[in-house]
């Protein structure tokens, strides 16, 4: 396997730390609590695409998918705590669900465009 597989997942990864390193005055203001939670959703799962999509052709790909959602979900978790320690943020347990999901979703949407290409 290649090291380049590695690099959209690794810079993807650095992507959300830059984020989540932002003071809170320095985000826009959101007001709407779905939002959040759905960036959130969607930062991760791309996440977890990516990185499914870095290990997917090794077998068994179902294990490599539920590794990746561990591994992307306690990336969230560390994410979250290392929040409260920033200016304006804070550690919320909802948007490390939401994180959570996005992986789920993120790795079982790999697994299936992985198997679509297996079979053309």
């Amino acid at each position: 396997m290649s090291a380049r597989r590695w690099v959209p997942p690794m810079v993807w990864a650095a992507f959300i730390l830059l984020l989540t390193s932002l003071p809170g005055s320095k985000l826009p203001h959101v007001s709407w609590r779905e939002i959040d939670k759905l960036v959130h959703f969607l930062l991760y799962g791309t996440f977890a695409w990516l990185s499914t999509r870095s290990l997917g052709r090794q077998r068994p790909v179902a294990r490599i998918a539920l590794l990746v959602v561990l591994g992307v979900s306690l990336f969230g978790a560390v994410d979250e705590w290392h929040q409260q320690f920033i200016p304006g943020r804070s550690m919320d347990p909802f948007d490390w669900m939401a994180d959570t999901l996005g992986a789920l979703t993120g790795a079982w949407s790999a697994l299936l465009t992985l198997r679509v290409e297996e079979n053309a």
